[in-house]
């Protein structure tokens, strides 16, 4: 076998941006990442690698890698990228990390490259292809709140917090085996409506959208839990799969 395709799958990884300030880790603009993510990709049998917001290198990226992980962050996609001029009084925007990731993630989706994205990579997916957003799941009654860290008791979100019923015919469900799992929760938005191309794959017991996957695509699936913190097998069933679909397509291109 040839000793370059022999090698893990490189996976890469968008960070956070984070301004810097005197109380912060650093006086200047640093990128910031929790090694949860990382650590999970590399034991999954990845190599993960961390992308800087450089524009002219998305071409070098989108050639060298072999899978991409978009993460959660504290921060709201900007509406103007699902067509609303309204902007949530609750809504947090990271303008530089958004920007970049909507400029990889155009060219991202539209290759077979493996994809997986957590908690904000799965409102990116969606939005990628014109599906819509709800602002702040509370503003509807019919939904609890999604943010578990709220309730007294809350120890870490390596405690699961409520179920997802997964689709059975789904990509998730081939990968998960399991009709219910259970999930941490970290979130104050939700997908509204699946994008174009692509299906649900998942629900909470109160209707929210827990996951989502591009159809006829090998392995392009988003979910809005956060399995990095390796809450259950099925988390790292995710992880492991993923992996598993990188090494193919590093075969294969």
């Amino acid at each position: 076998m040839n000793k370059i395709k022999s090698l893990r799958p490189l996976i890469g990884i968008v960070p956070d941006f984070k301004e810097g300030c005197p109380s912060s880790y650093s006086v200047k603009n640093f990128y910031a990442l929790r090694a949860n993510y990382v650590e999970m990709i590399n034991k999954a049998g990845g190599a993960a690698l961390i992308l800087t917001y450089d524009y002219d290198l998305i071409d070098s990226y989108i050639e060298a890698l072999d899978g991409i992980v978009i993460v959660g962050g504290y921060f709201d996609i900007h509406p103007k990228y699902y067509g609303e001029k309204e902007i949530h009084p609750t809504m947090k925007l990271n303008d530089a990390r958004n920007d970049f990731e909507i400029a990889l993630g155009l060219r991202v989706v539209n290759t077979k490259m493996p994809y997986l994205g957590i908690c904000n990579g799965m409102q990116l997916l969606n939005v990628l292809h014109g599906g819509k957003v709800i602002q702040h799941i509370l503003d509807e009654e019919k939904f609890m709140d999604h943010e578990q860290s709220h309730f007294e008791g809350f120890k870490d979100y390596c405690t699961a917090y409520h179920d997802v019923e997964i689709v059975e015919n789904s990509k998730l469900f081939s990968v998960i085996g399991a009709k219910k799992i259970k999930t941490n929760s970290s979130h104050h938005q939700a997908t509204k409506n699946p994008g174009e191309g692509l299906k649900i794959a998942g629900y909470a017991s109160d209707g929210i959208i827990e996951a989502l996957e591009k159809v006829d695509h090998p392995f392009c699936v988003g979910v809005q839990w956060h399995p990095e913190f390796d809450t259950s097998g099925a988390d790292r069933r995710i992880f492991e799969n993923f992996i598993e679909a990188a090494k193919k397509y590093k075969m294969e291109k």
